[in-house]
């Protein structure tokens, strides 16, 4: 996740910073506001800023269309800022939705300085995760640092301490999520062929539906998700 301390203000001349200078002198939504949105949106496919989005807006720090700032992106970055690694690119939102959703759009401005680029993540940031041996067992379907996604093996029985029957109900889904932070299994998962996903937390009911794998992901492990 992008810090604060990493945040750049958006200094960079050109037409882009002149349309979102005039879009945040706006202090209401009026027709011009909206017009000068699809402008903007405009001249960033034109310039080749990629799209991507965001179920939880803090993600990228910035939620109010319009706004924007400058990130040297460290050599080691993942996701959707991964192409641009040692380089300083302007993330701009540019759409809001429901609840946290937000769209942004990114792209590089120049070659980050040397003395900005970041090679590896700092020892005091790197977390602790760990997962059971089980899932030696068991097909992988994703893997990350923190995360694993394993197939169900129908044959075996997960133990889980957040399951109400002492082991984790597996009726109806084909896949268990594993969060290296708690070290167990915090959620079922029914993947689909078309790329999108249902999933449920272990430790109490109330499935939701996902676009996509690493959607769910992310938002099964939010703490305040609602049917926590």
């Amino acid at each position: 996740m992008i810090t604060e301390s990493t945040m750049l203000a958006d200094d960079f001349s050109d037409d882009v910073l002149e349309i979102l200078k005039l879009l945040n002198s706006y202090s209401s939504w009026v027709k011009s506001k909206h017009q000068l949105v699809d402008k903007l949106h405009v001249l960033l496919t034109t310039k080749g800023y990629i799209f991507f989005h965001a179920t939880n807006a803090n993600r990228y720090r910035i939620s109010s269309v319009g706004a924007s700032y400058l990130y040297d992106v460290p050599l080691y970055k993942q996701g959707h800022l991964s192409p641009f690694r040692g380089q300083r690119v302007r993330i701009v939102c540019t759409n809001s939705g429901p609840n946290s959703w937000r769209g942004f759009m990114a792209n590089a401005v120049s070659v980050s300085p040397p003395d900005k680029i970041i090679k590896k993540l700092p020892r005091r940031l790197v977390p602790h995760y760990s997962f059971p041996d089980y899932i030696n067992d068991h097909e992988v379907l994703y893997k990350s640092p923190r995360y694993i996604v394993f197939r169900i093996n129908d044959k075996l029985k997960i133990l889980s301490e957040y399951a109400p029957e002492g082991y984790i109900d597996t009726n109806g889904w084909n896949a268990i999520l594993v969060d290296g932070k708690a070290g167990a299994p915090t959620a079922t998962l029914q993947l689909r062929d078309d790329g999108s996903a249902r999933g449920k937390l272990i430790r109490r009911g109330g499935e939701a539906e996902f676009d996509s794998l690493r959607e769910a992901i992310d938002d099964l492990a939010k703490p305040y998700r609602w049917y926590i």
